[in-house]
């Protein structure tokens, strides 16, 4: 059926170009569908805009021809399934969030904190996209991840992407990653999960720029840790 199609789909490759894809001019691949601009070295080129819906249909759509099968095409951002729950709390932001290798995502900080925060005018909400890590298209990223992690004695879980930004008139732009704290959570995937282990995540920015992100909340089975607006690759770690 083409829902489990797009499901399968989303686990793979397909999922990393959405933190790539062009967003009004700021920071984004070369290629939005190979993802040839690596998180930490960045990139960017001069693209049609497109709105934020136009840009995952297109996506979605490019990566179901090229598995072969058209006919599991997408008409809707309806169709796709999303991840924006984990035990039991709902996201309060908009947006994409197809983050397959973890227990769900969201960000939990108030809607209105945020707006406020980063200055957001009349007709600008925010919204963000939260997606799987290609670790090999983003090479660059997860070598800094891996360098972070061993300083930690840590060992590397699920890699995802996080795109923190704002939409206006149905165009997405990034947030500053200098701005003020926004709280997110995430669930530790099962397999990943172990008793008596301190969990992290690590952050990577555009550049190389390397953060370890601590947990602040007592449930074995989330993890939520403070950031920022804008781009970057986020892993879970263990310790």
């Amino acid at each position: 059926m083409k829902m489990k199609f797009i499901q399968r789909m989303m686990a793979g490759a397909l999922t990393v170009a959405l933190i790539a894809a062009p967003s009004m001019g700021v920071m984004a691949s070369s290629d939005p569908i190979t993802g040839s601009g690596d998180p930490v070295s960045g990139g960017s080129c001069e693209q049609p805009v497109m709105t934020v819906e136009e840009e995952v249909l297109a996506i979605v759509n490019v990566a179901s021809e090229s598995n072969g099968s058209g006919s599991s095409s997408v008409s809707s951002i309806a169709e796709i399934p999303v991840t924006n729950t984990v035990a039991g709390t709902k996201s309060t932001v908009q947006g994409v969030y197809i983050a397959t290798s973890v227990d769900g995502t969201a960000i939990t900080s108030g809607l209105a904190g945020i707006a406020s925060s980063y200055g957001l005018t009349a007709g600008e909400v925010p919204y963000a996209r939260f997606s799987n890590m290609d670790v090999k298209k983003s090479n660059l990223a997860k070598a800094v991840i891996d360098n972070a992690a061993a300083a930690l004695g840590a060992t590397v879980g699920p890699c995802i992407n996080i795109e923190i930004g704002k939409k206006a008139g149905g165009q997405f732009s990034l947030l500053s990653q200098d701005g003020e704290k926004i709280t997110i959570k995430v669930g530790v995937p099962k397999s990943f999960a172990q008793d008596g282990k301190t969990f992290a995540v690590i952050c990577v920015r555009p550049g190389g720029a390397v953060s370890v992100l601590q947990d602040t909340d007592s449930n074995p089975n989330t993890i939520t840790f403070d950031t920022t607006g804008g781009q970057g690759a986020y892993a879970i770690v263990k310790y």
